[in-house]
């Protein structure tokens, strides 16, 4: 009988031995996956749109930056990225509200197109789709808005630039880039529209910020401009996790114009999965 609970022990402690091995090995696996798959970005995008002309343009938009630099600003000016306005002059410019990223251009047209056009089956044996669309349903773009072009296209463009290390997305305000000016930064009273799950635990502000425009155009003019930084630090285990904090403003600009106009903003900080 004790020959046998003495066997019985020992492989309950083999079994525990095996776990607490097995248990090692998951973690120290956790740990190469996650080191190996650690990416830290800051995402900057810029959305313009415009219903009529603009012309002899100047804007000066909130643009990345900490101590006074701008990583972000300067690939912005100096980087290859998608959708880099050809004919704009993009610049750094120290304001009387700091460092800000500059846009002049002589013109900016607007850029209507037609509604899309559903694709038509091929018929069988067609070897090319193209032959099955008529040259009256092929898209049109005019720089007027009319009754064949009514969908207004936006100006967007921005760039992606790797962090050197983890970014600090629970306070970035002070330890990160985020948008500048920044007015009077304070917690939101808005949350999230969705249920977060118990774990993610988002803050919310409200900020005001400043936005230079100069142009000239028709009194009926909208124009709606959009800036935002998305910076995330993400990683593989077993599946694709992040956090991020995002900084954003949004202006919507009426007829000619001429000087700073206040520009309310928001910064979202803490969102997403942390291991700790």
């Amino acid at each position: 009988m004790i020959r046998k609970v003495t066997i019985f022990g020992g492989i309950i402690l083999f079994i525990l031995l095996l776990l607490v091995l097995g248990s090692i090995y998951l973690a120290n696996r956790n740990e190469e996956l996650y080191n190996d798959s650690l990416m830290s970005n800051y995402e900057y995008d810029i959305i313009i749109e415009s219903s009529s002309t603009l012309q002899n343009v100047t804007l000066y938009l909130p643009v990345p930056v900490f101590e006074n630099e701008s990583e972000v600003g300067l690939e912005m000016v100096n980087g290859d990225y998608y959708n880099k306005p050809s004919n704009w002059n993009l610049s750094l410019e120290d304001t009387e509200h700091g460092l800000m990223f500059k846009i002049e251009a002589a013109e900016i047209k607007p850029v209507y197109h037609s509604l899309p056009v559903a694709v038509p089956e091929p018929e069988p044996g067609s070897e090319n789709i193209e032959d099955e669309v008529q040259e009256e349903e092929q898209i049109m773009e005019s720089n007027e808005y009319s009754e064949e072009t009514p969908v207004l296209k936006s100006f967007d463009f921005g760039t992606n630039v790797r962090a050197d290390h983890m970014i600090n997305t629970r306070f970035p305000v002070g330890n990160e880039s985020v948008l500048l000016p920044k007015y009077n930064l304070r917690e939101s009273e808005e949350g999230s529209e969705i249920p977060l799950p118990e774990h993610i635990n988002p803050e919310y502000f409200d900020y005001e910020s400043l936005v230079y425009a100069h142009y000239d155009t028709s009194h009926d003019a909208d124009v709606q401009i959009f800036v935002e930084l998305d910076s995330r630090n993400e990683w593989w285990i077993h599946g694709w996790r992040y956090n991020d904090y995002v900084d954003r403003i949004s202006i919507q600009l009426s007829g000619p114009q001429e000087g700073w106009v206040k520009v309310e903003g928001k910064l979202i900080t803490g969102d997403g999965v942390y291991r700790e």
